[in-house]
């Protein structure tokens, strides 16, 4: 080995050490946005269900119609998230015209690692989930 080779397995060495420490920053700020898209997605799935069990009883005992009160629906899916205890940025329930449906859209941030070592830290990486759910008869 010349002179002029010595010490290059050193730095090789450390440059790959740094890219797979690069590497597996990044998995996790990819592993922590999928845990919580999938945490987001369990509570606006039962936010969902909790709302569409707001029918108007009202209409439903005159006429047998399964319409949803929107302001019931809009309660029950607020209370079915804060039961869950989960830190949300924003939070959208809509009830669909005719009240046939229910649509509940949250949306939280997640706290970046190392990824935020090269975005924008102003602006969070937002996580979207959505559900649709509508009142059913059970016989």
């Amino acid at each position: 080995m010349s002179s002029r080779e010595r010490g290059s397995a050193t730095i090789w060495m450390l440059g790959l050490s740094l890219l797979l420490l690069l590497f597996g920053g990044l998995a996790l700020d990819f592993w922590r946005a999928l845990a919580l898209q999938r945490e987001l997605a369990a509570v606006a799935d039962s936010a969902a269900v909790a709302a569409a069990s707001g029918i108007d009883e009202d209409i439903y005992r005159a006429d047998g119609n399964l319409v949803l009160n929107s302001n019931r629906a809009r309660d029950l899916a607020l209370s079915s998230i804060a039961f869950q205890n989960v830190v949300l940025t924003s939070t959208d329930i809509s009830t669909s015209a005719d009240g046939a449906s229910v649509s509940v859209t949250i949306e939280g941030a997640v706290e970046l690692g190392l990824l935020g070592v090269f975005v924008d830290e102003t602006e969070p990486l937002i996580v979207r989930a959505s559900a649709t759910a509508a009142p059913r008869l059970v016989p």
